[in-house]
């Protein structure tokens, strides 16, 4: 690679179950293609760290040959990261408490490593270089296996306190009689919106005699969410009355999001976002529904996250940010 070429990041998404890693430049754009590896895990459970460091060894080799000034590391992590340090405070998911993986991945590989929870990386990506850029005051959100996502407020990253800021997903709607969520609660609106609660209304529905259809297409296998959008775009009527509550119900949510903060844009991604392009038009429309003012209704924007791994771009962006070779963007 000419000694010309812009400076380049490694980065890494790594989710519950699956880890993603492309090689991203400067300007945003994949120098290698996006890259999906499954998440190792030990036999009592835990994901192996070292392991995961394995897997991004020949990325780093491949980018030293390359020549190209490579700046260092990004990573997003699903869990509680300390930004500074790259500690892994909690992951549910990979069963990591208080893991240095940051220092590890640092050691291991004698270069910068930036860390930060997933959701902060994937608002990052898209406000560097997609659907975000220029906003001063947007949410991104994630709506896929679980639902959630992160605020960008007066141009600033908003963590909260504690780094939890976006955990809305775990707003209670029925703590009494709703459905046990993940967290150790019951009733939270990720219980009623996300993909899993989507597939297990659906196979209610078919295993209730309300949906054959939502039975035929499952076969012997489970229903899944995208099952129900397609037996709904066929016209059956249990898998309407699902995707109607999941809209009414995200509406209520992200309208809320709007209403306490004043946010002019959200960007949406995760799995459920891939429904159909008839999904976000009827999310949009019943947002505003709930929407407390005439200026919210007029000038918010909803839009679907614009990049192929949003998280990934975000932890190459923290790298180049870190190096001081890019700048925040400035508000539109």
């Amino acid at each position: 690679m000419d000694k010309n070429e812009p400076p380049v990041a490694l980065a890494a998404d790594i989710g519950g179950t699956k880890m993603d890693v492309a090689m991203v430049d400067i300007s945003g754009r994949l120098v290698l293609p996006l890259a999906q590896h499954p998440v190792p895990f030990t036999a009592d459970g835990i994901a192996a760290a070292q392991g995961l460091l394995d897997i991004l060894q020949p990325y780093i080799d491949k980018a030293q040959a390359y020549g190209a000034r490579l700046r260092g590391i990004g990573l997003g992590v699903c869990g509680v990261v300390d930004v500074e340090t790259g500690e892994i405070i909690l992951s549910p998911n990979l069963h990591w408490r208080n893991l240095p993986f940051g220092a590890m991945a640092r050691e291991r590989f004698r270069l910068p490593v930036c860390a930060a929870v997933d959701v902060r990386q994937a608002a990052l990506g898209e406000w560097m270089w997609g659907s975000a850029h220029g906003a001063k005051n947007f949410a991104w959100v994630t709506i896929g296996t679980g639902y959630g996502g992160y605020f960008i407020l007066n141009g600033r990253f908003y963590p909260g306190t504690h780094g939890s800021a976006g955990n809305f997903g775990h707003i209670a709607v029925d703590e009494v009689n709703g459905y046990p969520c993940g967290c150790g609660r019951r009733g939270c609106a990720e219980t009623y919106v996300a993909g899993p609660a989507i597939a297990r209304q659906g196979q209610r529905a078919a295993d209730e005699g309300r949906s054959p259809l939502l039975h035929r297409l499952a076969g012997e296998g489970p229903v899944t969410a995208p099952l129900v959008f397609q037996a709904e775009a066929a016209g059956d009527e249990a898998a309407r009355q699902v995707v109607a509550g999941v809209v009414r119900h995200l509406a209520i949510s992200l309208s809320g999001l709007v209403n306490t903060r004043d946010l002019e844009l959200m960007v949406l991604g995760g799995g459920v976002m891939k429904a159909g392009p008839l999904f976000l038009a009827r999310l949009d429309a019943a947002v505003r529904e709930h929407l407390m003012t005439v200026e919210a209704r007029r000038d918010l924007r909803i839009v679907r996250e614009s990049l192929p791994n949003p998280a990934v771009a975000g932890a190459a962006a923290h790298v180049f940010l870190a190096c001081g070779d890019l700048r925040l963007p400035s508000p539109a």
